[in-house]
């Protein structure tokens, strides 16, 4: 093979001796800057660049994220497929072949990283062997990573060690996400009270203890935490939050006992699941931003909504709704009329028929703030019509319509019908969209998707 050429056949153009003086004259911090906003991937290849960066790579100081191998996910996909049990068997056995293989590379990986710190450490991948999970939040802990997120499927019960954080304390840690992960009583005490940086904390199908205590040491004024995510764990049901700087709150799940006092900076809120008491928290007096999935409440959420205050200071707000129309546009009616500073309003409809064109009347109403509306899911439904149209009228400083016909994101707890997916034509709700383009005044901004 000649010299500037590769294997594929297409030509490699020599690197000149001025680039590479250029490379290696970078000022010294700048080659390990720029490895850290790279992949770990695209930091070892950056080994081939000069004799000064081949070694360069193991102080890589950035993101390192292992969500399963190529072969993993594939082999996943095919899993899927088969029905006949010992050919099963064989593809698990081959499975766990190749976990080992992808996790004995993740050992020798770290192994050969001398940075200091890291910045973020992604494990989201199923695991099966809790030492090997152990050992990676050990490195985590000694490396000082800021951010950690971790998912090792379902088949694994997998428990938090509290033991592993009181080895070394985990003072850098600043942001913390856990799907399908147990944090007992005692480790979620450590986090809050130990990890004096941690700003944000999410857990998602995770189990916890019934009533959690979320509060720094002695009192919610010491407690950094700025947003806290609880979505579908099951075990909960109660929550009491002492956070002074907490900014961001989002709760999916069942009825819960809550008691939430010194939340003094809380300003956006996210609520979901069958939980529709919400309503009655104080605290909803301050959101500016809103955001409420109502796919899994039944009609009774029409009631909760319309017991509401006035959301004054409400700027932002978006709705995800589900099924029968009349149940979507009661809400938006209510909604709007509870929230008269309102600039932005967006509204996801799922499971709509693009064939439904019962008519319902939307209620004549006082006049609206909003300055830009977003309809996600549209089919030309009539209600969806109708909705648009109504909001048009009494919206009187309207600057934006945004009709996106794409099908939208299914809610994982209740899916779209596959007949829905056969009947969804994009091209057919544009030709719908934009017919309804021609009943909009050309001062407001019309944005078709």
């Amino acid at each position: 093979m000649e010299d500037g050429t590769i294997q594929d056949g297409k030509q490699k153009r020599p690197k000149s001796n001025n680039e590479e003086d250029v490379i290696n004259q970078l000022p010294e911090g700048i080659p390990i800057n720029i490895l850290s906003k790279l992949s770990i991937h695209e930091a070892v290849r950056t080994s081939i660049l000069s004799r000064k960066w081949k070694n360069l790579w193991p102080y890589f100081s950035g993101t390192l994220e292992f969500s399963g191998s190529p072969i993993m996910k594939d082999m996943k996909k095919d899993m899927k497929k088969i029905t006949g049990r010992s050919l099963q068997m064989a593809m698990e056995i081959m499975y766990d072949a190749e976990r080992q293989t992808y996790t004995n590379w993740i050992d020798e990986l770290l192994a050969s990283l001398k940075c200091s710190s890291l910045q973020g450490l992604k494990l989201w991948f199923p695991m099966k062997n809790v030492s090997d999970i152990d050992n990676w939040i050990q490195f985590a802990v000694r490396k000082k990573v800021r951010k950690l997120e971790l998912y090792f499927g379902r088949a694994i019960d997998y428990v938090l060690p509290l033991q592993v954080f009181k080895v070394k304390r985990f003072d850098s840690l600043c942001v913390l996400r856990m799907k399908s992960v147990t944090v007992t009583e005692e480790t979620l005490e450590y986090l809050l009270s130990d990890c004096p940086l941690l700003e944000t904390l999410s857990l998602i199908d995770s189990e916890v203890p019934k009533t959690m205590k979320v509060s720094g040491s002695g009192s919610g004024s010491s407690l950094k935490l700025k947003c806290l995510e609880l979505v579908r764990c099951l075990e909960l049901t109660k929550v009491e939050i002492f956070a002074e700087k907490l900014v961001s709150f989002k709760y999916y799940g069942s009825n819960l006992e809550t008691e939430f006092k010194s939340v003094s900076s809380l300003m956006e809120a996210s609520f979901g699941g069958s939980f529709v008491e919400f309503v009655r928290e104080s605290f909803m007096l301050q959101i500016k931003v809103l955001k409420l999935d109502i796919t899994q409440n039944s009609p009774d959420v029409i009631y909760w909504l319309s017991q509401l205050p006035l959301l004054n200071n409400l700027k932002d707000l978006e709705l995800v709704a589900c099924g029968d129309d009349s149940i979507i546009l009661g809400a938006c009616v209510i909604l709007l009329k509870t929230s008269p500073s309102l600039c932005r309003f967006t509204i996801k409809m799922l499971n709509t028929e693009p064939t439904f064109r019962t008519e319902h009347k939307f209620p004549k109403e006082c006049q609206y703030s909003i300055k830009e509306l977003e309809l996600v899911g549209f089919c030309g439904a009539a209600c969806q019509v109708e909705l648009v149209m109504q909001i048009l009228e009494n919206a009187v400083e309207l600057m934006k319509i945004t009709i996106d016909t794409r099908l939208p994101t299914k809610p994982k707890v209740r899916l779209l019908g596959e007949e829905q997916f056969k009947t969804w034509n994009c091209e057919e709700n544009r030709k719908h969209a934009l017919r309804l383009k021609d009943k909009i005044p050309p001062s407001i901004e019309f944005v078709c998707l």
